[in-house]
């Protein structure tokens, strides 16, 4: 703010010679004006710091009205109607219903210990192992057991894990052996051993004539595929 008292100084001579009226009019008015001016210079500088505060009460945070942070990359229907994508992954609703069919289908069964290791599998290998499941051993009433323990081996699985007498495997729990009978069976995925058709080394090995015969075989891959195909479907 402007100091007015310089300017009175200054002026106070000049205005010896007036009389005391027109003096005292004219240090009024030089008070009103310097007291203007000064108004005025604060006001101007003081503006830019009412806007700036003004501007941070403006600043929002997008969580604030959106707390999922979802705008612009958040939930996104892809193309494929089956499946919605998320940042974090990609969740298929075929999935979702084949994981559903799978405990509705081995409720009430030894194997529905497994559900909750099966639905950890990708579908094609977890209607694999519930439909080869079915064939085998009636999803677990009927499976090998060692020194009267239950093995959990419900495909028929010859493998190098703990052995019975008979040459099955004996597996820990039954999420160990889902673990490793699945990863057999994705392994033959891979090998585009995808249907139930090719599925039948599982029976047969390379030669389904010495393994009971090709009526047997086909018997195999019918009933699997009936499984499967209800699982897929």
């Amino acid at each position: 703010m402007v100091d007015p008292l310089p300017c009175l100084l200054r002026c106070r001579k000049k205005l010896a010679g007036l009389s005391r009226t027109k003096q005292k009019n004219i240090l009024i008015s030089i008070l009103i004006l310097t007291a203007g001016v000064g108004l005025f210079f604060y006001s101007f500088l003081e503006m830019p710091a009412y806007a700036q505060t003004g501007d941070k009460k403006m600043v929002i945070n997008p969580e604030t009205i959106d707390p999922l942070n979802k705008i612009g990359k958040g939930m996104v229907i892809k193309k494929n109607p089956d499946e919605i994508s998320c940042k974090d992954g990609v969740y298929n609703q075929k999935e979702t219903v084949a994981n559903a069919k799978i405990s509705e289908m081995l409720d009430g069964s030894p194997m529905e210990a497994m559900v909750e290791a099966l639905n950890k599998r990708e579908n094609e290998v977890a209607s694999y192992l519930v439909a080869i499941a079915k064939k085998e051993s009636d999803w677990g009433k009927h499976s090998p057991k060692k020194a009267g323990r239950e093995c959990y081996n419900y495909w028929g699985y010859r493998g190098k894990e703990d052995t019975t007498d008979s040459g099955y495997s004996c597996f820990d729990s039954p999420s160990h052996a889902v673990e490793v009978v699945g990863d057999r069976i994705e392994r033959l995925i891979d090998s585009r051993i995808d249907t139930p058709a090719k599925m039948v080394v599982w029976k047969c090995g390379s030669n389904c004539e010495a393994a009971g015969g090709q009526a047997a075989a086909n018997k195999w891959i019918s009933d699997v595929a009936s499984y499967y195909n209800k699982l897929q479907g």
